[in-house]
């Protein structure tokens, strides 16, 4: 009976005697740091304190002021130990530590456990090897101008370089990231600014008391800067940024246009005609020159849309019909005439004999109507068409139609059948050729083609 009664209460035992333990560890009289220069001071709603350092802000200091009171308390008797320790330890070892973070007596729901401070001890990381003697002066030097200038910039130059300098330590340490040892760096910085300050006279309390103030200024998150905009100004500055988009997107169509004509009026180079269009005699512009100013005469016959027609010699004395192309006329339009030219062939179509492009001049060489047009013929007194030669111009030129209505390429509309046609004789035969059929239309492929011509009679 008396066995199972102890093997009973073991368990109840040695759970007693952890809690005595743990009760020892946490005994003030044990502890070595000196709490009297600065005391705990109790503060309302502390009763029940519980912050870890996840939940401090930007992981670097307390964010309730619970634990910020407990932090700076354990700061300053840091700070007098670390005064009077030899080795300038800034943190005490593990067994020191572990009898001094208990709760205060005078408000026993706080207590450096419950604020996170429980592993801020030497040898528990990096950072808690840390002497005085290890800090940058630059952080004593800046966090001791209070009363120089205003409060908040002289709290705000102190609160910068601990920043920097934390940086700083953290890269060399090599624990970037490290949320714990952020937090020893940053208690180290304190300690060592109150260690100075106590290094420099026996009464540093009245010297310290705004930097005490100011360090709650590292929980404040960082500020996100904007610029607050009312609906009235966003509204103009869209509408500026549209007309921007609108000018721009204006500004660049015509220069694509522009730079389109400019390309599309370019001469075509005479090797691409002469690869293209093989069948065509390639004018040189000296040949083009001494037929229009045969011995020294320039005869203009008349002008089209396209450009101005002259009567030409050639060497060999046969007559011809050459057209100056405007220059305005795009390059495109002169391939489609020439290339339309160059494939109808009827005895009834005025016939393209060659072309010339060459120094930015475009020519074309065409069969020599010599008898003027229709008209001439019906209308002026001095001259008479039979019936016989009226029917014949009319079959004719309905045979050069249906040629080109029916043409192997597509359909090809004339559109310009009139009167004022020229007529053609070559012997004593009178044979209409249609000239003149401008802008004439493809329907098979819906493609326009600019053509020069008229009807003619050989």
């Amino acid at each position: 009976m008396e066995v199972v009664c102890i093997k009973f209460m073991l368990p109840y035992l040695l759970l007693i005697t952890l809690l005595s333990l743990q009760v020892s560890s946490y005994d003030p009289s044990d502890c070595r740091l000196n709490f009297t220069s600065y005391p705990y001071k109790p503060i309302g709603g502390c009763n029940n304190t519980n912050e870890n350092l996840k939940e401090w802000n930007n992981n670097t200091f307390p964010k309730t002021s619970c634990c910020q009171n407990t932090l700076l308390v354990y700061s300053h008797a840091l700070a007098l130990e670390a005064h009077n320790n030899p080795t300038g330890n800034i943190f005490v070892d593990q067994s020191q530590w572990n009898h001094c973070i208990g709760p205060f007596p005078i408000q026993p729901g706080t207590s450096a456990q419950n604020c996170g401070l429980g592993n801020f001890f030497y040898g528990s990381s990096k950072c808690s090897t840390l002497q005085i003697s290890n800090i940058d002066r630059k952080v004593v030097d800046r966090c001791s101008g209070f009363g120089s200038s205003s409060f908040d910039d002289a709290c705000g130059n102190c609160v910068l370089t601990m920043s920097e300098t934390l940086d700083s330590m953290l890269k060399e340490f090599g624990v970037l990231g490290n949320d714990t040892e952020k937090a020893i760096c940053l208690v180290g910085l304190v300690v060592s600014v109150i260690a100075a300050k106590i290094l420099n006279g026996s009464d540093y309390l009245s010297g310290i008391d705004d930097f005490d103030r100011c360090l709650p200024a590292l929980a404040v998150s960082e500020k996100v800067y904007y610029i607050k905009l009312t609906y009235g100004l966003a509204e103009a500055l869209l509408a500026v940024v549209l007309v921007i988009i609108a000018l721009t997107a204006i500004i660049a169509l015509i220069k694509y246009v522009t730079k389109n004509q400019k390309e599309g009026k370019k001469p075509l180079k005479y090797k691409n005609i002469a690869a293209r269009f093989s069948g065509l005699y390639r004018f040189s512009l000296a040949e083009i020159e001494n037929a229009i100013n045969y011995n020294n005469e320039k005869k203009y016959l008349g002008r089209g849309s396209a450009g101005r027609v002259y009567r030409g010699v050639l060497p060999s004395g046969q007559l011809v019909a050459i057209k100056q192309i405007y220059k305005s006329n795009t390059s495109d339009s002169f391939t489609r005439e020439i290339e339309g030219l160059s494939r109808v062939r009827h005895p009834n179509l005025v016939c393209l004999f060659g072309c010339c492009i060459e120094d930015g001049e475009q020519y074309l060489v065409y069969e020599y109507c010599s008898n003027g047009n229709l008209a001439q013929h019906l209308l002026m007194n001095d001259k008479v068409l039979t019936w016989e030669s009226r029917v014949k111009i009319l079959r004719d030129c309905a045979f050069a139609l249906k040629y080109l209505h029916n043409h192997v390429n597509g359909c090809i509309v004339h559109r310009d059948i009139k009167v004022h046609i020229y007529i053609h004789t070559c012997l004593y035969k009178r044979q209409p050729h249609l000239t003149n059929y401008v802008l004439s239309v493809n329907f098979d492929s819906f493609s326009f083609f600019f053509f020069f011509g008229s009807l003619c009679v050989l």
